[in-house]
């Protein structure tokens, strides 16, 4: 999703032991269009300054046990929980606050408190896709998303790797070209490659700021379409 790469905008350096242990815990619902059918999940995430051990999340009263996130594949400083295909259903789940509880690979214990909202956004509907052999460029164009703070547009392989993740851009943008100036590859492709092409929608949490709203969102909702490489 679009926090993948948020480890690497939080803090650059390793030299853990110079700095305070310093977290963001955020819990969001994403929206997808699955069998004709808008559905959420539920997901999680913790970003910290330096290695982190365990992160345990408990849900508001009534809605379920508490639950362990695990060490993203990407960097120690981040923990997640990115919801299965079986956990999204059509209730879209209710409000409430989580409680994160944190703990550095060096034992400092930090617990954090992120409300989840509800946003109702909408699923982004994919209008067109050209690809232009001339310079091996697809044009991704898209309907805009009332209230969303922004795009990112993504290509995953059908194991859900990250092979294209474009910078976000503005509310107002609906026409992006997959290129290395617009993103960052993670991965090669090749013409006929069967690959994942994902829209993402997303809104920052209500009470999100400058400084902090790329570690505060509130919804993401999710277009996808099967496309060939090169056609």
């Amino acid at each position: 999703m679009l926090t993948a790469a948020l480890p690497l905008l939080f803090w650059g350096c390793n030299k853990e032991t110079q700095f305070k242990f310093d977290v963001n815990s955020d819990a969001y619902i994403i929206r997808k269009n699955i069998d004709g059918e808008v559905k959420s999940a539920t997901t999680f995430y913790v970003y910290a300054n330096q290695s982190i051990s365990s992160a345990t999340v408990t849900p508001p009263a009534g809605q379920g046990e508490p639950f362990h996130l695990s060490r993203s594949e990407e960097s120690s400083f981040t923990f997640q929980k990115e919801p299965s295909a079986a956990e999204f259903k059509s209730e879209t789940a209710a409000p409430g606050l989580y409680v994160f509880d944190i703990e550095s690979s060096e034992g400092v214990k930090v617990q954090q408190v992120d409300e989840l909202e509800i946003f109702n956004l909408q699923v982004p509907v994919i209008t067109s896709t050209t690809f232009e052999p001339a310079n091996m460029a697809l044009t991704v164009k898209w309907d805009s998303v009332a209230n969303a703070d922004g795009y990112v547009v993504k290509l995953l392989t059908k194991e859900e790797r990250a092979v294209f993740t474009s910078y976000s851009v503005s509310p107002k943008t609906t026409e992006l070209s997959i290129n290395s100036a617009n993103g960052h590859w993670s991965t090669q492709i090749y013409s006929g490659d069967k690959i994942k092409l994902n829209v993402q929608a997303f809104i920052f949490d209500s009470d999100a700021t400058l400084v902090d709203n790329i570690y505060n969102i509130g919804e993401i909702a999710v277009a996808e379409k099967e496309i060939t490489w090169g056609q």
